[in-house]
């Protein structure tokens, strides 16, 4: 995704149009429930994400902002529906995790961050390493988690397309496959994969299938399945 709002630069400007929308449909009963749009990648290196109801109105936006490594993008996140705001941020050398909401106000500083993944950087991270993965190669590494104060170790592999729960034969047949999982064994037992899929042509997430990054109407966990589109 990071690609291609890099190779969209001279064709969108931030403050006019979104390069990139998601439609995102609950795994439950197929309704659509939100819709993530990004603006291009403006000269102060940021991204804009908007999430907004089926109805249009928005509740949640993001800033994404691309002045280190590609996989570790900082970023300022707020829900107005619950007043969440969620943040990763480089001081130097220290990586500074923050996450407030109602009288939960948490801050962590990470010195050993020169690896970590951040937020969206997991989309630069799989095509900064996809001849290795395309070759069948698993990959580790470690997520940062603010809600948590932590980070968390994943492992990314290839997956035929069919053993995919994202796979669709009418539209994605020849898509690659991706499925990602905590490294560890026992964390397995408390969340479930991820499964995503690009377009080998032009390296494009297209689907994303898993636990949403934002939570229910209610504050509940959402299992999503998302559509990405990207401007011609």
């Amino acid at each position: 995704m990071m690609a291609a709002m890099l190779l969209m630069g001279a064709y969108a400007t931030a403050e006019d149009n979104y390069i990139v929308a998601g439609s995102a449909y609950n795994l439950a009963n197929g309704e659509l429930v939100y819709r993530e749009l990004y603006t291009n990648i403006d000269e102060n290196r940021q991204v804009r994400v908007h999430y907004l109801t089926p109805g249009g109105d928005r509740f949640a936006s993001k800033t994404l902002t691309y002045n280190g490594a590609l996989f570790q993008p900082e970023f300022d996140f707020t829900d107005i529906r619950d007043n969440e705001q969620i943040s990763a941020k480089f001081d130097g050398p220290r990586l500074i995790l923050n996450y407030r909401k109602g009288k939960v106000n948490n801050s962590k500083t990470l010195f050993d961050n020169a690896r970590v993944v951040i937020d969206a950087g997991f989309d630069a991270y799989i095509q900064l390493n996809w001849d290795q993965l395309v070759a069948g190669k698993r990959l580790r590494f470690d997520l940062a988690y603010p809600i948590r104060m932590t980070t968390i170790a994943l492992e990314v592999r290839v997956v035929k397309g069919t053993d995919s729960p994202a796979y669709d034969k009418d539209y994605g047949k020849d898509w690659i496959y991706f499925r990602i999982a905590p490294a560890r064994a026992f964390a397995s037992l408390f969340a479930d994969p991820i499964y995503i899929a690009y377009d080998p042509n032009g390296r494009y997430l297209m689907r994303y299938h898993g636990r949403s990054n934002l939570d229910d109407y209610d504050g509940n966990p959402w299992d999503v399945r998302i559509e990405y589109e990207y401007a011609q």
